[in-house]
C-alpha cells in the first residue's frame, strides 16, 4: 500500500513534470527544429520522462524481483540522461567540425554498457524492496558508489565543465544570460539524481518525507534547462 506523501511525489509530481511536461518540452525541442543539436536534447527530456513513467508503473505492483528491475532501470534511464546533455554541450563547442553521429552513437554505447553494471550489483544485494522496507528501495554502499563514482567523473564533472567554458565563450550578453539558467538547471537535474541516491541509501523515513517536498521544486527548475538554450535550438 502506498502512503500519502509517496503518492503525491509518485504520481502527482512525478508524472505531471517529470513525465508528461518533459515529454511536451521534448516535441516543443523537435517542433523547432528537427537538426542533430535538437535532436540530442530532445533524448535527454524523453529519458527523464520514460525513467519517470518506469518509476510509476512499479509504484503499484509488489513482486520484489520485478520490483527490483524496475527500480534500477528507472535509476538507469535517469543516469543515461547524462550522456545526452554531455554530448549537447559538446556539439555548441565545437559548431564547425562538431562530432559525427558515429561518435555520438558510440559515446551513448559506452555510457549505457558502463551503466548496466547496476543491473548484477542490484539485483545481487544492492537494492532491496519487499515488505520489511515498505515497499520502498533501500540500496548498500556498493550499488550507491557503482553510481556516484562512474556518473561523477564520466559525466557530472564534464558536464559541468564545458558548461562553464560555453558560458565563458559567449560575448553576447544575452545568450550569457540564458546560458546562466542552462547551467542552474543541470544543477537541479543533478540534484535530483544525487538526493534520490543519497535519500534511498540512507533510508530514513523523515529524510524521505523533506526530499519529497525539495523534489517539487526540483523538477520544475529543470525546465529551464530548455528556456536557458531556446534561442540555439532555433538558430
Amino acid at each position: 500500500m502506498i502512503d500519502l506523501i509517496r503518492f503525491i511525489e509518485i504520481f502527482v509530481i512525478q508524472l505531471s513534470i517529470g513525465g508528461i511536461l518533459f515529454l511536451f518540452i521534448a516535441v516543443l525541442i523537435l517542433r523547432r527544429s528537427t537538426k542533430n543539436l535538437n535532436q540530442i536534447f530532445s533524448m535527454f527530456f524523453i529519458t527523464i520522462a520514460i525513467s519517470t513513467i518506469t518509476n510509476i508503473i512499479y509504484a503499484s505492483l509488489q513482486d520484489p524481483i520485478i520490483v527490483i528491475i524496475l527500480h534500477i532501470l528507472t535509476y538507469y534511464l535517469f543516469s543515461w540522461a547524462m550522456v545526452y546533455l554531455l554530448i549537447f554541450n559538446l556539439l555548441i563547442l565545437r559548431p564547425i567540425r562538431g562530432l559525427n553521429q558515429l561518435t555520438q552513437l558510440l559515446l551513448i554505447s559506452i555510457w549505457a554498457f558502463i551503466l548496466f553494471g547496476l543491473f548484477p550489483i542490484g539485483i545481487n544485494g544492492g537494492v532491496i524492496i519487499n515488505t520489511t522496507t515498505g515497499w520502498k528501495p533501500v540500496w548498500n554502499i556498493s550499488f550507491l558508489l557503482y553510481g556516484i563514482i562512474f556518473c561523477s567523473i564520466l559525466m557530472i564533472i564534464p558536464s559541468i565543465c564545458t558548461s562553464i567554458k560555453i558560458y565563458n565563450r559567449f560575448e553576447n550578453r544575452e545568450l550569457k544570460k540564458r546560458w546562466k539558467f542552462f547551467i542552474i538547471g543541470i544543477f537541479f537535474y543533478y540534484l535530483i539524481w544525487g538526493g534520490n541516491s543519497i535519500t534511498n541509501f540512507l533510508a530514513n523515513e523523515i529524510i524521505r518525507i523533506l526530499w519529497g517536498i525539495i523534489i517539487f521544486f526540483s523538477f520544475s527548475a529543470i525546465y529551464i534547462l530548455y528556456y536557458g538554450v531556446a534561442k540555439q535550438l532555433k538558430e
